[in-house]
C-alpha cells in the first residue's frame, strides 16, 4: 500500500520494498484505510458501513435506505446506523434491539423451564406439606409397630382419593375415545361431488352445459377441497392430541390400579410382619414422591426467577421506548436540513413535495417514511412514489440531498449511480442532470453515473443531447482493449 496525493499513478511495477505497507491482512488494511479517510461523522462505524449508499447498483433502486446487502440481515444491523446518520444517538436504538433479543431468549427459556414442571407452586407446596406429614406418621407407626391408624388412613385414601380418581379417569377416557372414534369416522368421509357425473347428467338430458356454469362448479369443487383439507388437518391434529391424552390417562390408571392393589393387599393381610414390610415399601414410595416434588419446587422457583427477569427487561424496554418517542419527536438539525434539501430537489425534478420522517412501528422499532406528497393532501404519500421510475429518482435525490447536508463535514463526497437514467422520461432526465450539475459545480461532490447510448438525454426533436467532453470519464466499447474498464485483455 502506497499513500500518495497525485491521481492517475500506476504502481503495478513498484518493487515490494517500495510499498509503505506490505502483506497486510484484510482487517489491518481496512483499519488503516479507515484511519486515513478519517470519516468522523460515521464513528463508531467504519467507512464500509455507509459506502454502499453511495455505490448504488441496479439492485439498489428499490429502497432509499434498505439496500440489497441489508435485505437478508436483521434490522438491528443497519437501522441504528441510519438513526446515527441523521443525528440521533444510535446507542438507544441498539439497546432496544438488544432488549428485544434478551426478552425473546428469556421467554424461550421460560417456556423450556415450564415444560419441565407439572405443578403450580401453591398446590405443590400443599402436597409437599401433606407428604411430609404422612411420612412422619408412617415413621411413627413403624417405630411403635402399631398399624391401626395407618390402616384407617389407607382405607380413607383408597376410597376418597384412589377410587375417585380412577372413576374420573374412566369417565374422561370414555369421552376421549368417543371423540377419537367420531373424528376417525369424519376423516373417512370423502367429498362425493363429481363434476363428471354432473356433465353426464347434462349430456343424458341433452341440455347445454355452459362454460360459465362449469367454472362455477369447478370453483365450488376447489373451495370444497380446500375447506375439507383444512378441516382434515385440524381433525388429525385434534385426534393426535386426544390419543396423547388417552395414553397419559391409561398410564395414570395403571399406576392407580397398582396403588389400589397394594393398599387392598395391606388391609387384607393379617400377618403383622407382612404389614410392616408393606408399610416400609409405602414409606420408601412416599419419600421418593417427596424428593420428586421437592425437585419440582426448585424448578418452579427457577421459573419464577426467569419470569421476574423477563418482566424487568420488559420494564426497561418500556423506558427505552418512551425515550425513543421523545427522541423522534425532536427533529435533529440534520433531519431538518435534509428534509428541506430533499423537498426542494423533489419539487424541481418531480413537481411534488418530498416527504421524509421517522416514526416507531407497532413493535416500537424505527421505520422511515420517504416519498412524494399527494397534491392537496398535506402529509399523505402519493402512490406515484411506488412506481419504478419515481422510486429510482427518489433514491437518487435522497443520495444527493444527504451528500449536500454533509458537504462540509468529514464524510463521503461522491456518489455512483448505475443506470439511473434508464427508462426515465426525458424531462426527468434533464431535471435530474440540472440538480447534479448545480451540486457538483461547488466542487464538493463528485458524481458518477453509467448509462448506455439508448438512455442518453434527447432534445425536443428526439436527437441525442450529448454530454460535454469534460463530463465523460470513460467510454466502454467492444472494439479492443481500450474499450475495457481496465484497458487490458480478458483473463
Amino acid at each position: 500500500m502506497v499513500r500518495h496525493a497525485d491521481g492517475g499513478k500506476d504502481f503495478s511495477d513498484v518493487a515490494d520494498d517500495a510499498w509503505g505497507h506490505r502483506a497486510l491482512g484484510f482487517d489491518a488494511a481496512r483499519e488503516l484505510l479507515d484511519a486515513w479517510l478519517d470519516l468522523r461523522i460515521l464513528k463508531p462505524y467504519d467507512y464500509r458501513k455507509a459506502i454502499t449508499y453511495f455505490l448504488r447498483s441496479q439492485d439498489d433502486w428499490g429502497d432509499e435506505l434498505q439496500l440489497r446487502k441489508f435485505m437478508q440481515g436483521k434490522d438491528s444491523t443497519w437501522k441504528p446506523f441510519v438513526a446515527h446518520l441523521f443525528g440521533f444517538s444510535n446507542n438507544i436504538f441498539v439497546r432496544k434491539y438488544e432488549l428485544d433479543d434478551q426478552i425473546d431468549a428469556g421467554n424461550q427459556k421460560l417456556r423450556d423451564q415450564q415444560a419441565e414442571v407439572q405443578f403450580y407452586l401453591p398446590a405443590l407446596m400443599a402436597e409437599i406439606s401433606a407428604l411430609r406429614q404422612e411420612i412422619e406418621g408412617i415413621g411413627d407407626q413403624l417405630d411403635a409397630f402399631q398399624f391401626d391408624s395407618e390402616e384407617r388412613r389407607l382405607m380413607e385414601e383408597l376410597v376418597n382419593v384412589v377410587e375417585a380418581e380412577i372413576a374420573a379417569i374412566n369417565a374422561e377416557l370414555y369421552d376421549v375415545r368417543y371423540d377419537i372414534r367420531q373424528i376417525s369416522v369424519a376423516l373417512e368421509q370423502q367429498d362425493k361431488f363429481d363434476l363428471k357425473e354432473i356433465t353426464q347428467v347434462f349430456e343424458e338430458t341433452k341440455l347445454h352445459f355452459p362454460d360459465a356454469l362449469r367454472r362455477k362448479y369447478e370453483e365450488l369443487i376447489a373451495f370444497n377441497k380446500k375447506v375439507t383439507h383444512e378441516r382434515d388437518v385440524a381433525l388429525r391434529s385434534r385426534r393426535k392430541e386426544l390419543e396423547t391424552r388417552a395414553e397419559k390417562l391409561e398410564a395414570r390408571r395403571v399406576k392407580l390400579d397398582a396403588d389400589r392393589q397394594r393398599s387392598l393387599s395391606t388391609l387384607r393381610n393379617t400377618d403383622t410382619f407382612a404389614k410392616f414390610k408393606d408399610l416400609q415399601k409405602l414409606l420408601v414410595d412416599r419419600r421418593a414422591q417427596l424428593v420428586y416434588r421437592d425437585e419440582q419446587r426448585k424448578k418452579l422457583e427457577l421459573v419464577a426467577e426467569t419470569a421476574r427477569q423477563v418482566r424487568e427487561l420488559e420494564r426497561e424496554r418500556g423506558r427505552v421506548v418512551d425515550e425513543l418517542k421523545v427522541l423522534l419527536a425532536r427533529h435533529t438539525p440534520i433531519v431538518e436540513s435534509f428534509r428541506a434539501i430533499f423537498n426542494r430537489y423533489c419539487q424541481q425534478v418531480l413537481d411534488h413535495n418530498g416527504l421524509f420522517y421517522f416514526r416507531l412501528n407497532i413493535n416500537h422499532n424505527l421505520v422511515y417514511e420517504i416519498g412524494l406528497e399527494e397534491k392537496g393532501q398535506l402529509g399523505k404519500t402519493s402512490s406515484q412514489s411506488d412506481g419504478t421510475s419515481y422510486k429510482k429518482l427518489i433514491c437518487a435525490l435522497f443520495d444527493l440531498a444527504l451528500l449536500k447536508v454533509y458537504e462540509n463535514a468529514p464524510f463521503f463526497h461522491f456518489v455512483y449511480h448505475d443506470g439511473v437514467l434508464e427508462a426515465l422520461d426525458n424531462r426527468k432526465k434533464e431535471a435530474l442532470l440540472k440538480i447534479v450539475r448545480e451540486q457538483i459545480a461547488q466542487g464538493k461532490t463528485q458524481y458518477i453515473m453509467t448509462l448506455i447510448d439508448a438512455d442518453m438525454p434527447r432534445n425536443a426533436a428526439g436527437k441525442r443531447r450529448p454530454f460535454p467532453e469534460d463530463e465523460i470519464v470513460l467510454r466502454l466499447h467492444d472494439e479492443g482493449d481500450d474499450g475495457r474498464l481496465f484497458k487490458m485483455p480478458e483473463f
